[in-house]
């Protein structure tokens, strides 16, 4: 095992010795070379608006994704200091107000989330139990405090305390389902966060020039939580006279499913992120991601969503929305940026690679399944651990994807990105999925149009003004 993390950590850094050195001077790009000192970032444009869909194409299950996004960002008033933040998205409602200088960077963040948890889809190899996802939302605020030691490195203590709850009327009803609701509960995330970065990004960010390297710690604390049961059918639905039937271990009958008692209070996530990008002549870009999450203490309610275009954190283009659960998982993205002569047109080819163990520790997520082949679900009394393995039926998840970015008539951004996952697995139904008959591959399509307006420019200058003054 360690031998293979060993390789897989190696493989990290072979991209970075086929591009020239990362201290090169580019002939047409101007580089930043005062590292020393602290530099405030400032947002360019007051208003950002941003309209889309994601939707996914396969022979299984097939949920799109209305995609929305609107941000104030308040980097312009009289107080150069001060700094105010509000963003709506399509499951998020945050407020930041903070003081802001070239060095310190801290505030108060007010947030509400719905329908975010892990536990909204429930995937078993591209079909969805509708019977087993629920709804959780949560409300509440946090403090953070940034210090730059560096202009290229930071580091950010933050404090989260939220109430978290399952029933909302409108947004997650919540009804028939499989699996109890888990009890309203509170929760603490106290977070470290480190980054060392000197990227410089132009063309609407598209193309990078630099290294990124980041960790992110986080440690969360439920309180009054309970115990959460989950539930896994091992068949198709268990119904007797219109009535879902639990689990039953009487002699002489097979068991209908398997019942996972969660009592998991307190979390630990460990994020990574590692980035090398160069930047040809003419804007030939490449780009080198690395990045990946290690999670002690998770079950079906709170783990990581792998997967989509839109994840938080394990982006796994051309998968679904949380098709994966898993505590550990590695995620490498290779691109390549080119210019197209018009309306300032890129087109950014790349293929991607998931790495997730065949153990998983996420309770309610495999963890009591053993698949032998890709239909056969044996239980530990038959396999004994020998002849089948834990979780999902591969380690490796290959795909390929395409980004096609424009501006329309050199004025709107707009983005259009495609991905195919090669070793997704589909079906529509439960009997198919428990009698192999499965399809392989799955499309993703994202479709984004950018608005942006006001200007923060007006603090930029100033501040330019003050250095030249000697204030």
């Amino acid at each position: 095992m360690m031998r293979k993390i060993f390789v897989l950590i190696s493989l990290v850094f072979i991209p970075f010795y086929a591009v020239p050195s990362f201290s090169q001077e580019q002939e047409t790009k101007e580089i930043e070379t005062d590292v020393m000192t602290p530099k405030e970032k400032i947002r360019e444009f007051q208003h950002v608006l941003v309209l889309g869909v994601n939707q996914p194409f396969s022979k299984g299950y097939n949920k799109y994704s209305p995609l929305f996004f609107y941000g104030w960002f308040g980097d312009n008033f009289k107080n150069k200091d001060l700094y105010m933040q509000f963003t709506l998205s399509t499951t998020r409602v945050a407020f930041i107000a903070a003081y802001k200088t070239d060095r310190i960077y801290a505030g108060i963040r007010p947030l509400l989330e719905h329908s975010t948890y892990s536990a909204w889809r429930s995937y078993n190899r591209g079909n969805n139990d509708s019977l087993r996802m629920f709804g959780g939302n949560n409300a509440g605020a946090g403090v953070f405090f940034q210090y730059n030691w560096l202009r290229i490195l930071s580091t950010k203590v933050s404090f989260h305390a939220s109430h978290h709850f399952y029933r909302m009327i409108l947004l997650a009803s919540n009804e028939n389902k499989y699996p109890n609701m888990p009890n309203r509960h509170w929760q603490v995330k106290p977070s470290l966060e480190i980054l060392l970065s000197d990227v410089k990004q132009t063309s609407l960010d598209r193309v990078k020039h630099g290294y990124l390297i980041r960790g992110e710690y986080q440690y969360a604390h439920r309180i009054g939580y309970g115990t959460w049961y989950d539930y896994d059918r091992l068949w198709f639905h268990e119904k007797l006279n219109g009535y879902w039937v639990p689990p039953t271990m009487a002699i002489g009958q097979w068991t209908e499913g398997v019942w996972y008692k969660s009592q998991v209070h307190d979390t630990h996530r460990v994020y990574f992120n590692l980035g090398g990008y160069y930047n040809f002549k003419r804007d030939i870009n490449l780009l080198f991601d690395f990045y990946g999450g290690y999670f002690k203490g998770v079950d079906r309610n709170n783990a990581e969503q792998i997967g989509y275009m839109q994840a938080d954190h394990a982006i796994m283009p051309g998968y679904a929305s949380s098709e994966f659960f898993h505590n550990f998982y590695l995620i490498s993205r290779l691109q390549v940026g080119l210019p197209i002569p018009f309306w300032d047109a890129r087109i950014q080819p790349g293929f991607n690679v998931l790495y997730m163990p065949k153990k998983n520790e996420v309770v309610g997520q495999g963890s009591g399944l053993y698949y032998y082949g890709q239909g056969a679900v044996l239980t530990d009394m038959v396999s004994r651990g020998k002849i089948a393995y834990h979780g999902y039926p591969k380690r490796f998840y290959t795909s390929v994807s395409c980004s096609f970015s424009m501006r329309l008539g050199n004025l709107l951004p707009l983005f259009i990105d495609y991905a195919y996952g090669i070793d997704a697995v589909r079906s529509k139904s439960s009997v198919k999925l428990y009698t192999n008959r499965v399809n392989y591959g799955c499309h993703e399509v994202q479709v984004l149009v950018v608005m942006a307006f006001g200007s923060n420019t007006d603090k930029k200058d100033e501040k330019k003004e003050d250095k030249k003054g000697g204030k």
